[in-house]
Order: C-alpha cells, then sequence, then structure tokens
C-alpha cells in the first residue's frame, strides 16, 4: 500500500515539475525484470519503467517507512545497474536534510514527493521545503473529509457531484464541504471540474484503488470509547438508533468471536445527551479488559464515540461500514482482530467488484 501511494505522489510530482509532457507514463505493474533481482533488493524496493525528459529511467521505490543510510542507498543502486543501463532514480517518503546532503554528495539522483528532486544527469536540483517524519505522521484528514472518502470509496455516488449536492448528501454546511473540497484536491485525491457557476468534484480513482492511495492520510473514526451500564429502555433505544461497531460488528461479519458486550457507535452529539441522563452510569472508559469484565452484565454495552456520523456511510443497517471499522483497529495489536480485520477488507473489495 505505502508503494502504491508513493508511486502515485511521485508521478504527480515528476509532472508538476516537469510538465505532463516531458514524461512518459508510468506502468502500474512491476518492472519485468523484477524476479531477476537479488531477493534482499525484491525485499526493500519497487521498480517502474518510465521515460523522463528523454531519458529511459528506472524508479527504485523504497517499501520501508524508516530512514535507509545513504551510504546503504548507494551500494543498492550500485547494485540495481548491473541488470539496468539506463537512469535509476531512489524514490524515498521523506529524507531528513542531513541524509539529503550525503545523498547529493553520493551522487544518488533521489525523488521526495512533494519536497525534493535531485536528477544531476539531466540537469534537474530543485530543493524544496523538507517535512519531518514527525510531521509526515500527523497529516491526515480531517473527519468530514475522511467521511466523503470513505463514501466514495464504498457507494461510489460523491464523484460528480456540486458543491451543494455533496453537502445535503453528507449533512454537512457548505462551509465544511468547501474545506473538504480543498484538502481532497491538496492531497491529489479528487480534482474539481466547473460546469457553469457551480464547481463538481471527480475521484480520479475508486474503490480499492481509492482506498490504496488514501490510505496513509486516514486514522480512526473512533475519539472515545465508554463502557456505560443503562437500563433497558435506554439501552434499547440505542439497539434500535445505532450501528454496532467494534468487536461486536468485526464478529457479526467475521468468524471472530464475539466479546459478549454489546459495542454501539454514536455520534458526540448524542454521547452529549446521553450524558445528562441521571440513570447512566459509566463504569470504565477505553479498555478492552473493562469490556470482557463485563461481558456477562446484560446492563452494559461499550460506546465508540464517532468523529463522523456512521450513518452516511454505513452499507446495512445493523453494522458500521467496513472501512471505518478496519480503522478503528488501527492499534490493536490482537492476531485474531488483525486476521479478522483483513478478511474483512477482503470481503468488502469482492463485493464491490
Amino acid at each position: 500500500m505505502v508503494s502504491t501511494t508513493l508511486l502515485f505522489n511521485a508521478r504527480q510530482y515528476l509532472q508538476d515539475v516537469v510538465g505532463t509532457e516531458a514524461i512518459s507514463a508510468i506502468p502500474d505493474k512491476l518492472w519485468p525484470i523484477t524476479h531477476q533481482l537479488p531477493l534482499f533488493l525484491q525485499n526493500l524496493y519497487k521498480f517502474y519503467e518510465t521515460s523522463l525528459l528523454g531519458h529511459r529511467c528506472l524508479l527504485m521505490l523504497s517499501i520501508s517507512q524508516e530512514g535507509v543510510p545513504p551510504a546503504v542507498v548507494r551500494k543498492h543502486w550500485q547494485e540495481v545497474h548491473k541488470y539496468y543501463q539506463g537512469e535509476i532514480i531512489y524514490i524515498a517518503e521523506t529524507v531528513i536534510s542531513y541524509n539529503r546532503k550525503r545523498l547529493i554528495q553520493q551522487r544518488v539522483p533521489f525523488i521526495i514527493p512533494g519536497n525534493q528532486l535531485y536528477i544531476p544527469m539531466l540537469g534537474i536540483d530543485l530543493r524544496e521545503h523538507f517535512k519531518s517524519a514527525r510531521q509526515i505522521e500527523r497529516a491526515f484528514l480531517g473527519s468530514a473529509t475522511q467521511a466523503i472518502l470513505i463514501r466514495e470509496i464504498l457507494h461510489r455516488n460523491c464523484s460528480g457531484l456540486a458543491a451543494k449536492e455533496l453537502a445535503s448528501v453528507m449533512g454537512y454546511s457548505p462551509m465544511t464541504i468547501t474545506r473538504t473540497i480543498n484538502e481532497l484536491t491538496h492531497w491529489k485525491l479528487a480534482e474539481i471540474t466547473k460546469l457553469g457557476r457551480e464547481k463538481h468534484l471527480y475521484f480520479p480513482f475508486s474503490g480499492k484503488e481509492l482506498w490504496q492511495v488514501a490510505l496513509p492520510l486516514l486514522k480512526s473514526p473512533v475519539t472515545k470509547r465508554i463502557l456505560v451500564s443503562l437500563p433497558d429502555e435506554s439501552r434499547n433505544e440505542i439497539q434500535n438508533n445505532n450501528f454496532l461497531t467494534g468487536e461486536s460488528a468485526l464478529a457479526k461479519n467475521t468468524s471472530l468471536a464475539d466479546t459478549g458486550t454489546p459495542q454501539w457507535a454514536i455520534t458526540a452529539k448524542k454521547w452529549s445527551s446521553l450524558a445528562e441522563r441521571d440513570n447512566i452510569h459509566v463504569l470504565k472508559i477505553d479498555s478492552s479488559d473493562a469490556i470482557a469484565h463485563h461481558s456477562m452484565d446484560e446492563r452494559v454495552i461499550a460506546l465508540e464515540v464517532w468523529a463522523y456520523n456512521p450513518n452516511t456511510i454505513a452499507l446495512g443497517s445493523s453494522s458500521v461500514d467496513p472501512v471505518s471499522l478496519y480503522l478503528s483497529f488501527e492499534k490493536n495489536q490482537d492476531d485474531r482482530v488483525r486476521i479478522a480485520c483483513e478478511d474483512l477488507l477482503k470481503q468488502t473489495w469482492s463485493t464491490l467488484k
């Protein structure tokens, strides 16, 4: 997934810098001779061939998100040269300033999409703003933007809409929609076409491909997890008007065993209203151990407060959407859960086809 996003960003960056005509289309399939390379190179990089300013080039995309010492990159670059006679360009998501200087000293051509471009044999040396790895990690889409993107992935009914139509579909204000459109176009996840006086949003990718490109910018929709004890009427109200989430939803859609304590997704507005009631008792906040401890108590349910309304994206009437559900487990290291999450995604892509 990382290499797919990096390839897309590199393609866009090259087109922005040297022009669409100066670069040939970069194929989505790997360089055919990749399998002849030593295994350690196949495990560390993805290779794609293209033409840049009339020169044959091989793009050497780093799979690892950890910094690789420039001297090591140089050795790998030289090894690939035994199999490729054209120019080889190293591409990574981030390179700290110190290592950038060392790469230049090593005369290794490199591209950091959106930030740096150094290809001396073509006379290109573009030095821009350098983002630290920490800044990259903090770059996420806003909650409304993520909601729109996931709705497009699953329902495919946002692309082509005018801004006011999108606001109506998602239940957001025009100001919020303007901000989401700016985010989507900034990250090159969508484009804007003007028809008359109206701006229409278009997604160049769809389904699984859009998911892969956007994944580094997505985060868990869950802002808070709360374990509560409620009387029957309040508990029934939640069950009848909200969606299963967490391991309850995962168990419903995969082979994962259920926890026994139902888990429900609600909006922050609903939680604020619920928290004001006298008959609610908060037991523990954000604790999976607490959920297991109270699994036999029918009065206890777990609530997840979501950053966006699950109702606008859900595919069915009982569980939250599978993409958001997958993201909600981003920090869960339980092997059973991780396997179930991957199974959930496979089912989703199969259904979308």
